[in-house]
């Protein structure tokens, strides 16, 4: 059995809106935010590669955005613009110690992750 990727977006909305420990509200948003792309990225990719497309173990996140952004398709295009967003504030969360990452941040991505993944899901069943 192959893991669902979409339980990540549900472990995101746990992470914002169920906090048990105040003092870890960053690293809750910062984490939430994360699992948002990743479950939107690992989808889109395992979607490319039904379709056939090879990907590379090197750049593969640049890959499978390149590869939506690209697409003559409008709603491709469209997927490879949000999992762009998506990547930028999931680099910000898991690398930029600087940044302030808040509840509005990563309810944000989330909500454009989910967005994404409705999207996502009419190409798998109209391709």
């Amino acid at each position: 059995m192959s893991f669902d990727w979409k339980l990540y977006i549900d472990l995101a909305d746990e992470l914002i809106s169920q906090q048990r420990s105040s003092n870890l509200h960053e690293a809750y948003y910062r984490t939430a935010i994360s699992r948002s792309y990743y479950s939107v990225f690992c989808i889109a990719r395992n979607l490319l590669v039904k379709k056939g497309v090879t990907i590379q173990p090197m750049d593969t996140h640049r890959l499978v955005r390149k590869e939506f952004k690209n697409s003559p398709k409008r709603v491709e295009k469209k997927l490879g613009e949000d999992l762009g967003r998506l990547w930028k504030d999931r680099k910000d969360s898991d690398y930029e110690e600087g940044v302030s990452i808040d509840k509005n941040r990563a309810d944000t991505a989330y909500k454009l992750a989910k967005k994404t993944l409705n999207l996502l899901d009419s190409l798998a069943s109209h391709p």
